[in-house]
């Protein structure tokens, strides 16, 4: 993925940086700030995941193994 992305980058930054040097050290902070940004997606995403399952586990865990969890949450 990361060959795909410079490749793009690389040719769409040609117009603005003509001297290659530079044109690839801008593709590669747009890389790093890209595959950052998922990054931080991703750690957002696992942390709202996890909330939700302790809200859950939280409910279980006061009503016991009776099931009446299930009846609040519907």
């Amino acid at each position: 993925m990361k060959e795909q992305f410079m490749r793009i980058a690389m040719a769409r930054l040609r117009g603005v940086y003509p001297f290659k040097p530079q044109r690839r050290a801008v593709a590669a902070k747009m890389w790093a700030r890209f595959t950052q940004k998922k990054m931080n997606e991703s750690i957002l995403s696992w942390r709202e995941e996890e909330d939700a399952l302790n809200r859950r586990m939280n409910i279980i865990g006061q009503n016991g193994p009776t099931g009446d969890h299930y009846e609040e949450s519907h």
